[in-house]
């Protein structure tokens, strides 16, 4: 092979080679892109089967008795739970935030009155602005009082999956309280009692018996089948970008094996062309 016809192979087999790397770059990229959709949906998968229900068993009135009935927990149920039996009066659990303001679904349930809000005593006042209310002054047992309420309509999400209301009990953003009454001498007291304190006391909702809160299995089947089909096909596509990535890659090789071969022609002709000419 002269030189001419050696440079011009050469040349042949350097845009082989590149044209191969840059599909060999292209497949990774392809592949790469399929690996993060497999995390994706392993990792939808796993929320899907680990995702939790919280449930409130309440009292509920059919006919003439009153029969139990368990509920999704939402703050309505709460509410609703700590109401009379007939849905009047007001409720004896409210929701407070992680910035100690009380939360309330709709503008139309911040109190206009401090009974209202819990509160007896002349002295205390309410304000409200828009989505806000302040709840302010000296209550009848002379205890200063002052309470921002505001609204966040989030709460009202009744989702049987995914339950903002929920998420942010777990968490912590969201605390239950109870308005406690006792009696002067500390003691729990609901009944009517004209001297009785009321103050509103965090409790904790898994310490209460009517909260339950489990694994929701519901969508498990579905997550399932969703999970393997979607996995069954990226590893197909990821099979068949291997292949032709190792066909590729033998490809690549024999170009490089025969490029190393034609540079060795070459300089073979390039030394004998010096010596004739020395």
């Amino acid at each position: 092979m002269g030189l001419a016809a050696s440079q011009g192979r050469l040349l042949l087999l350097t845009a082989r080679k590149s044209d191969l790397e840059y599909r060999a770059q292209e497949i990774s990229q392809r592949r790469l892109i399929l690996a993060t959709e497999l995390e994706t949906v392993s990792s939808k998968y796993a929320r899907a089967t680990a995702n939790r229900q919280m449930k409130i068993t309440m009292q509920v009135k059919m006919g003439e008795a009153n029969q139990t009935q368990t509920k999704n927990l939402t703050y309505k149920n709460l509410i609703e739970y700590g109401m009379n039996d007939d849905g009047t009066g007001t409720s004896i659990y409210r929701i407070k935030n992680s910035r100690g303001q009380v939360v309330v679904s709709d503008a139309s349930e911040l109190p206009k009155t401090a009974s209202d809000a819990g509160y007896q005593g002349d002295g205390v006042t309410v304000k409200v602005e828009g989505n806000k209310a302040i709840v302010s002054g000296t209550d009848k047992n002379g205890e200063d009082v002052y309470v921002e309420y505001v609204v966040d309509s989030k709460i009202s999400d009744s989702s049987e999956t995914e339950n903002y209301f929920q998420e942010g009990l777990r968490n912590g953003k969201f605390i239950i309280e109870q308005l406690t009454s006792l009696d002067p001498t500390g003691n729990q007291n609901l009944a009517e009692n004209g001297e009785a304190m009321s103050s509103w006391n965090a409790v904790g909702w898994s310490g209460m018996s009517e909260i339950q809160d489990n694994y929701y299995t519901d969508d498990d089947a579905t997550a399932q089948a969703e999970y393997q089909s979607a996995s069954a096909r990226v590893q197909a596509q990821d099979k068949k970008l291997e292949t032709d990535q190792k066909q590729i890659e033998t490809q690549h090789k024999a170009v490089e094996t025969e490029f190393e071969s034609v540079q060795k022609v070459i300089q073979s002709n390039i030394e004998n062309s010096f010596k004739m000419f020395s």
